[in-house]
């Protein structure tokens, strides 16, 4: 074949390969798997909790499977209570990891994607927004007002109880031992052994008991935006 002859030829070109990209990972899909296997452990769990919820609204069942399963220690513990609290709270993602000896009080409970709770934390009526890091020994109450004081005639166990749910926003890292009794904003970082009795807005550096914003954190602009208008 002449140089001419080649370059007259019709070029055949393969048509190109299609490439569909997973909807899940291979690990994300193990991981729902293991949940689903789970699912089906617990069940005697969760159906009873459920059955209590319908018949008397209570929560007392529900917590006592929460304590007991809070006793499994490792990777196994972390899938029993991802599948039991998928089943039981209001929202529980399967990304989410609950640490050893972390118990939760109330079914009204959300915990959002990527959530990581640690070890020994206690936690009551709380709204638990995506990507929250919470440290070991963190106790999240059910608002400032669980126990009522102002009557001396009554014991204090006796006297109206207010329970409210509090918030934690996405992309919050709170410190070990802190403990929260008010809302705290997106993006904010409460320093180890804080007590939160007044809500934190977003994006701040907290501390202390009672728990102060020392500083707020930058808002880092990528490239091509402006802080003003968006114009380069």
């Amino acid at each position: 074949m002449t140089s001419d002859q080649m370059l007259l030829e019709p070029v055949s070109e393969k048509p190109a390969r299609l490439s569909f990209a997973p909807r899940w990972q291979w690990r994300d899909m193990l991981r729902e798997g293991v949940v689903y296997l789970m699912i089906i452990v617990t069940a005697p769990l969760w159906l009873a909790a459920k059955l209590e919820a319908k018949l008397s609204g209570g929560d007392d069942l529900f917590a006592t499977c929460s304590q007991w399963l809070s006793l499994f220690p490792g990777k196994l513990g972390i899938f029993l209570r991802r599948a039991y609290y998928r089943c039981t709270l209001r929202r529980c993602e399967s990304n989410s990891a609950i640490g050893f000896g972390t118990t939760l009080a109330h079914r009204e409970t959300k915990i959002g994607q990527r959530v990581y709770i640690g070890i020994r934390c206690t936690l009551g009526c709380a709204r638990i927004d995506d990507d929250v890091t919470i440290g070991s020994n963190v106790d999240i109450l059910s608002g400032r007002r669980q126990h009522g004081f102002d009557d001396l005639r009554l014991p204090i166990q006796e006297q109206p109880r207010q329970f409210r749910q509090v918030r934690i926003g996405r992309n919050t890292w709170i410190g070990n031992s802190t403990v929260v009794m008010a809302d705290i904003g997106d993006d904010c970082i409460i320093g180890a052994g804080s007590v939160v009795v007044t809500p934190i807005p977003d994006r701040s550096v907290a501390v202390g008991n009672p728990c102060m914003v020392k500083r707020q954190r930058p808002v880092k602009l990528t490239d091509g935006e402006n802080g003003d208008s968006g114009r380069p």
